[in-house]
């Protein structure tokens, strides 16, 4: 039985994880094709994009979002916490303790995100993605863990990369988590 849910666990996100992809390396492409050339605005703020040729939203996934889904799902506490801005974040030294204890419960995560919106201005921003993780324990009488939430993200232009100095739900990785009523 443990064998059986552990197999469904892992291939269980194949497809979600391989259409993903292929929407992502389609909607790459199609951005690829206009000329990187200034700022070119869309009707949305968050199809905003620089002369990278990255949409804001792109840059918020690329700077944010993957390196978070990397880190969680490889346990990689370090990679984690270089997404935060240690100085505007006034709980990093408990979001540390707080992934530590996670990690040390559950053996396999998988972490997935979709944004919803994105916007930025004068170096500040914001960004608002609905979250899902699912974590297997190490110990196979233990529950596993599931959590879903619409996470808001403070955001820095720190250089040219997008920092977190805020998020919320804060208590997302605790060991306590509450879901949040819907």
């Amino acid at each position: 039985m443990n064998l059986m849910r552990r197999i469904l666990t892992r291939f269980g996100f194949l497809l979600p994880a391989l259409l993903v992809a292929l929407i992502a390396q389609s909607v790459a492409g199609q951005e690829s094709a206009q000329p990187p050339s200034g700022q070119v605005v869309d009707a949305s703020p968050e199809r905003t994009t620089t002369a990278e040729g990255l949409s804001l939203s792109d840059r918020v996934i690329r700077d944010v979002l993957e390196p978070l889904r990397r880190g969680v799902e490889t346990q990689n506490i370090q990679m984690i916490l270089s997404i935060f801005d240690k100085k505007e974040l006034n709980s990093y030294a408990d979001l540390q303790g707080q992934l530590s204890a996670f990690f040390h419960q559950y053996d396999e995560v998988r972490f997935r995100y979709q944004i919803m919106q994105v916007t930025a201005d004068a170096g500040h921003g914001s960004a608002t993605a609905d979250v899902q993780m699912d974590a297997l324990p190490y110990e196979p009488t233990s529950v596993p863990a599931r959590r879903s939430a619409q996470m808001r993200l403070q955001l820095k232009l720190v250089g040219k990369t997008w920092k977190v100095g805020g998020f919320s739900p804060s208590d997302f990785f605790s060991l306590g988590f509450q879901q949040p009523a819907r």
